[in-house]
């Protein structure tokens, strides 16, 4: 049996907290962990951070819930008086109705038998049958007070009027046993159930009964043999986290396998509780009438809070005595046996220390306005003088040393004669925090790093491996030759006065005083208690005590060690705490309190959402963590499949963007914790496999569709291509033969003959090179595409020539030539001027009376473009027509034709643009043929 004060640092909850109401009828805590709290305002959940209320808005058939069960399939049952009953299962409540909607049901004695609940009054039960409640069992005379009970065996009992005979029935409804009492049962005031498959009690005011179903004993014990408690109100036995407890005004606690009360929390008046709990975790919930909900933490079972609500100062030890001080309120002195402190003397003023100097045989007491001395249990205060008899400060810290006192004070220190008290010096300087006596040493700790006291002056003390000039606020001795240092949020630094390093995980923490205890390292910080073991002559952190161990804050201002205690002093008062720590883990669970798609809830019946761009999935992250101070929110997530590792957050929230469909898991763990939500964004019907696989198709039949096309011109370009290349080759062959046709060779020939026969060998050779020249040419031109002009003008001149030794002095020829033509760079296509030529020749020339003449011109237009005339002044195209037609001759020339066609596919190849036109000279007879070449790139 535990008995607590008051001033244990309860933890209480209110409307100023979250709480709808400070009226609370009871607690109940189910299978996930969360606690509730049931009010006149309606259902309350919390989670260790946060209270969510559950209301007529949510659901709920009115605000007035007086009592719940918590099933082992997570449902927390509601009951009130009301025509509707039901179930709050993740965050929504369901409701059922009477089967009469007109019947109000009164559910005070509901019991329970597994995951199944019957609601009970005085005269009715029920239970739900088809989404409905309907009745077992109706009571309407005090003859037949039957009670309809729920087991394998058992129908119902009868309890007589007197409450001293209990009559059981089976299922035929057959008495098989019954059982009578010295004294009633119960009284009539008395609060019964089913508790569960196979126990049935009773709870009043002053004792209880269990009845076991199935062996058909009955248990009955009185709270005053049990907890020492003559009477209590509001009694209630439930099953909670598969034990039973038992609860009243002013005490909680367990059923043992005998029924007897075990492990029973007496708790204090104050509090004015009439209902607790005691969860998972060991702690304790207290419900209040007016005051909300107070909680005992498993950590604080086992301190003891002392000055409590004090500001607390250091503490000093003398002679293995522990004192401290409060301001405005005097020194107290602590009882080791009582774990007590109690009040040696008022100061009013603001008391600092208190020192022993054995040498003087003295105890001193310092405070702001007072400077005592303790000798032989006499006390003499006090009053400190200078040379010229004024009274100085008094000093908040003094120490002897070589036979004078050294007292610290606002603005520097003081030495004064031991005996006397009068100063005999005045060291300045303003910021001392702590002074020691350290191997004859005095040490000082300042705002500017650590000094020393030599000859009546400061020395600042340096250090080789790193200049030191942090504020310290302590100083204390770890060995005997090293001193550990607490800085002002710069952490604790260990030094043997040659080197200085500083302690792991002090960093930036405030040290306000520290412990040594063996190889035990104490710190008092703005954080907690940091212990810290020595191991191969370093220390390294071992420890930390918080306010979620029990410490009433997390500021402390100092630390002394008592056997197997720790002493905190902090401006809440003192705490006494177990040395042996152990770690009170109060985290349940952790859960997703919310999931939203596209701000729209997802609820675990509705995890499909239909994918939309640019979406957005938010979760909520919350643990079940009742820890005192509870503000680590770390945890670890990962989103299958598209993550595979696991991602560090302390956010509570998470949000993943432009999730394509599919199937996703997200998973969260926290230490032992693991919990995970499934949800689908399920495609659009453009996004399904099926509409892809369509779509597919689609594609690639159009895309097989396109190509054909694009091969089928290809190959109607490339036939074309080469059609025209062969209709070229084919006028090319023509044109060559055309200019080798057998007139021009006969013609030529029989000329050569004719000078032989006339013995003009000279003349006959000079023809015969010609020609064989010109007939060379044609069949080394005929195989280029291109040649140059200087080589047309060649081939051109020398056919001329041939056709002018021919005719004789009737028919000349002249070349004009552009000099800004490029003739050897300058390119035109081969075999094509040399057939106009020799149609001039035979066709203008041959039918002409007078002497024959042929103009060629070579005209330059631009870089890419030229000219080229060819002029005759012969007969013309009307007189050339005329004859043709009158002509017997049965060959046809096609050369005209020829060319014409030879240019069009010239122009169709895309490397030339040749336009060509044939005129007949109006004020002279003869014709003119122009070609305007331009060359593509």
């Amino acid at each position: 049996m535990w008995s607590f004060s008051f001033a244990q640092q309860f933890t209480n909850y209110s409307i100023k907290d979250g709480l709808p109401s400070n009226h609370i009828y009871t607690i109940r805590q189910d299978a996930k962990g969360f606690i509730w709290f049931l009010t006149d305002k309606g259902m309350v959940r919390y989670n260790g951070n946060e209270f969510k209320t559950f209301t007529t808005k949510n659901g709920l058939p009115k605000n007035d819930i007086w009592e719940a069960i918590t099933t082992p399939d997570a449902k927390v049952w509601y009951l009130a008086k009301t025509t509707k009953l039901g179930y709050i299962e993740n965050d929504t409540v369901q409701s059922f109705p009477n089967e009469d909607p007109h019947e109000i049901m009164n559910p005070i004695f509901t019991s329970q038998v597994e995951n199944n609940i019957y609601p009970a009054g005085p005269r009715k039960s029920f239970k739900l049958s088809n989404g409905k409640w309907v009745k077992t069992h109706v009571n309407y005379n005090n003859k037949d007070d039957r009670t309809i009970l729920y087991h394998k065996n058992l129908k119902n009992f009868y309890l007589n009027h007197n409450y001293d005979t209990l009559s059981l029935y089976n299922k035929n409804n057959i008495l098989i046993k019954s059982i009578a009492f010295k004294d009633k049962l119960c009284s009539s005031d008395a609060y019964k159930k089913q508790l569960n498959d196979s126990l049935y009690i009773w709870a009043s005011p002053k004792n209880y009964v269990v009845l076991n179903l199935n062996t058909l004993k009955t248990h009955k014990y009185s709270y005053k043999n049990q907890i020492g408690i003559e009477f209590s109100k509001h009694n209630r036995i439930n099953t909670v986290n598969g034990e039973i407890q038992i609860s009243g005004t002013g005490f909680v606690g367990y059923l043992d396998e005998y029924f007897q009360i075990k492990n029973a929390y007496i708790f204090p008046k104050e509090i004015k509780s009439h209902f607790a709990l005691i969860d998972k975790n060991e702690n304790i919930w207290f419900a209040t009438f007016s005051n909300g909900i107070y909680k005992l933490p498993v950590s604080k079972k086992l301190n003891k809070y002392v000055l409590n609500k004090e500001k607390v100062k250091k503490f000093n030890t003398v002679d293995a005595e522990i004192y401290t001080s409060i301001n405005e309120k005097g020194f107290y002195k602590y009882n080791k046996n009582k774990k007590d402190f109690n009040l040696i003397f008022k100061a009013s003023d603001y008391p600092f220390s208190t020192i022993k100097i054995d040498s003087l045989n003295s105890q001193f007491f310092l405070t702001k306005n007072k400077f005592i001395q303790i000798k032989k249990n006499t006390r003499t205060t006090l009053n400190l003088f200078n040379t010229i008899n004024q009274k100085i400060d008094n000093p908040s810290q003094v120490i002897l040393l070589n036979k004078s006192l050294y007292a610290v004070y606002y603005f520097g220190m003081y030495k004064l004669n031991p005996t006397t008290f009068k100063l005999e010096n005045h060291i300045s300087l303003p910021g001392i925090n702590k002074i020691i006596k350290f191997n004859n040493r005095l040490l000082v700790a300042t705002n500017y790093g650590l000094k020393e006291l030599k000859n009546d002056s400061l020395i600042d003390i340096s250090f080789k491996n790193k200049p030191f000039t942090k504020s310290i606020i302590s100083i204390n001795k770890l060995s005997e030759n090293k001193i550990v240092l607490g800085t002002d949020g710069f952490g604790a630094y260990i030094s043997d006065f040659d080197t200085i390093y500083q302690l792991p995980k002090s960093e930036y923490l405030a040290i306000e005083s520290s412990f040594v205890e063996k190889d035990t390292l104490w710190l008092a910080t703005n954080e907690g208690i940091f212990n810290y073991v020595k191991k191969n002559n370093s220390y390294s952190f071992h420890n930390k005590y918080d306010i979620s161990d029990g410490l009433p804050s997390n500021n402390i201002n100092d630390i002394v060690i008592i056997d197997n205690d720790i002493l905190a002093s902090t401006n809440n008062g003192v705490a006494l705490l177990p040395k042996k720590h152990k770690n009170y883990s109060q985290l349940s669970s952790i859960y997703f309190n919310k999931v939203l798609y596209n701000n729209t809830t997802i609820t675990y019946s509705n995890k499909s959402q239909k994918y939309t761009s640019n979406n957005s999935v938010n979760f909520k992250i919350a643990t079940i963590d009742f820890s005192e101070g509870n503000l680590n929110t770390s945890y670890e997530y990962k989103l299958e499949p598209i993550q595979n590792d696991w991602i560090s957050s302390n956010s509570n929230n998470l949000t993943f963007s432009n999730l394509s469909p599919k199937n996703y898991k997200l998973k969260i763990k926290k230490d032992a914790f693991e919990n995970e939500f499934s949800f689908k964004i399920t495609p659009l019907w453009y996004q399904r496999i099926l509409a892809k696989l369509l779509f597919t198709l689609f594609t690639i039949a159009f895309l097989v569709y396109v190509l054909s096309i694009i091969r089928n011109k290809e190959l109607a370009k490339r036939t074309t291509k080469i059609n025209t290349q062969k209709q070229l080759a084919e006028f090319e062959l023509h044109a060559l033969r055309s200019q080798m046709n057998p007139h021009f060779v006969f013609n030529s020939l029989n000329s050569i003959q004719y000078y032989i026969n006339k013995n003009e060998i000279e003349l006959s050779e000079k023809y015969l090179v010609k020609f064989s020249r010109l007939i060379r040419k044609f069949f080394d031109f005929s195989r280029d595409k291109f040649i140059s002009l200087e080589q047309e003008i060649s081939l051109l001149n020398n056919y001329l020539e041939i056709e002018q030794m021919r005719f004789g002095n009737d028919f000349k020829f002249k070349f004009n030539i552009d000099k800004k033509l490029n003739l050897s760079e300058q390119k035109i296509p081969s075999m094509l001027l040399q057939p106009i030529v020799e149609n001039a020749v035979n066709h203008g020339l041959f039918h002409n009376e007078g002497k024959g003449l042929i103009s060629i011109g070579f005209i330059y237009n631009s870089t890419n473009t030229f000219t080229i005339k060819i002029c005759d002044n012969g007969i013309g195209l009307t007189k050339a027509k005329e004859i043709k037609e009158n002509s017997i001759r049965t060959h046809v020339s096609k050369s005209t034709e020829i060319i014409k066609d030879r240019i069009m596919l010239l122009n169709k190849s895309k490397e030339w643009h040749i336009t060509y036109s044939i005129n007949e000279l109006e004020k002279t007879n003869g014709t003119c043929v122009q070609l305007i070449f331009l060359k593509n790139g």
